[in-house]
């Protein structure tokens, strides 16, 4: 009877972690503002292929409010609002259980000053809701004068000490194409960091990927959104964030401008775009979720170069290739004898060829015998 009685409790328990996350690997949309919370945009949310949202929240009615509206479409939100970091205790026992809360955003890019501000509300929080999942995104680190305004020496110092915050996850915002131009000699040795960190620390990383054109980052193509996409998941990253799904309003020389989702609530020229990209994407993600990245390697081929990674799931192997232009087509050659099979993006699989062309950003996964 003892036995049965644990057995139950631990199906409960296990019922109430599944329901506390999404029931796929994530893909978020940044940011849905106040006046844009409504059935028609949670609807399109999820017909754009988001299994998450952060949403920013003016008052603790408005994070009653979308909670109970995201919750039909199966998106599960990490929520931003000021009262609920001053006055937690007035509104975090009352969400806390919500079937659409997953996660508390604290900070976006936060240097060093704030941190013992940030690790005080995440303890503030979690003594309303003892299992509260807390967010923070970090800076990327852009050279020695970012650093700088950072308060730090090193971008692994600034890494580590935000990693003494309790968060379920590790995320950074890095945008690598700006013109044509991929600036490879800053995004990989962030992801480096990255990947170091969350090894060190046994928290997955999430990674950004841009789909709202503004100042010298262009409109995104097809090639734009894979070659941000694929590349973080060779490197191991375990949810990805678009930024921004609804565009922002101006400032400086930040002039954003179609954005999936408009200012004025209608659909932006990027919306079809980031639906099927996101249609692409779940299902090879689906294969990288909960992975390992076992090694990296930048390797040269007769017409550019691709981002190798090996990386293990259960008992089964993998090795996927992608490449690292965001306009140009590369030709992967390989030794079929090698491989067991090709992994389509469907999860479906083939033969394997002698080689591949890869156009812009795209990945070829193989199953290692």
């Amino acid at each position: 009877m003892r036995h049965r009685l644990l057995s139950v409790i631990l199906t409960l328990l296990s019922l109430h972690c599944l329901a506390d996350e999404p029931n796929s690997f994530p893909i978020i949309a940044d940011i849905l503002h106040t006046e844009l919370y409504d059935a028609e945009r949670f609807r399109d949310i999820h017909k754009a292929g988001f299994n998450a949202c952060l949403c920013r929240c003016k008052t603790n009615e408005d994070v009653k409010n979308v909670l109970d509206v995201a919750k039909p479409h199966d998106i599960k939100l990490i929520i931003f609002c000021h009262p609920i970091m001053r006055h937690p205790q007035d509104i975090v026992p009352i969400i806390k259980d919500h079937p659409s809360m997953w996660q508390y955003y604290l900070a976006d890019e936060p240097t060093m000053k704030r941190k013992e501000e940030l690790q005080e509300i995440q303890q503030r929080i979690a003594r309303y809701d003892k299992d509260a999942r807390c967010y923070i995104n970090l800076l990327p680190n852009s050279g020695k004068q970012v650093l700088q305004s950072i308060g730090v020496d090193s971008y692994p110092e600034y890494l580590q000490a935000f990693s003494t915050i309790k968060q379920p996850q590790i995320s950074y915002d890095f945008y690598p194409v700006q013109g044509k131009v991929v600036r490879d000699d800053k995004w990989y040795p962030i992801l480096e960091d990255i990947r170091r960190e969350s090894l060190r620390t046994g928290r997955p990383f999430w990674a950004y990927v841009l789909c709202v054109p503004h100042h010298n980052y262009p409109m995104p193509t097809i090639g734009h959104l894979r070659l941000q996409c694929y590349i973080n998941l060779a490197y191991g990253a375990q949810g990805i964030q678009y930024f921004s799904y609804s565009t922002p309003a101006p400032y400086g020389q930040y002039d954003f401008h179609d954005g999936p989702l408009l200012r004025d609530g209608s659909k932006g020229r990027t919306y079809d775009l980031v639906k099927k990209m996101n249609a692409e994407l779940k299902p090879v993600a689906s294969l990288f979720w909960q992975s390992t990245v076992t090694s990296i390697e930048h390797r040269k081929c007769p017409n550019g170069e691709v981002l190798v990674s090996h990386f293990k799931k259960e008992d089964k192997r993998y090795t996927c290739f992608v490449n690292k232009s965001a306009e140009k087509d590369v030709t992967v050659l390989l030794r079929p004898n090698d491989y067991e099979a090709r992994i389509r993006k469907d999860l479906t699989t083939e033969n394997v060829n002698p080689f591949y062309v890869l156009s812009a950003g795209d990945i070829v996964i193989l199953k290692e015998k």
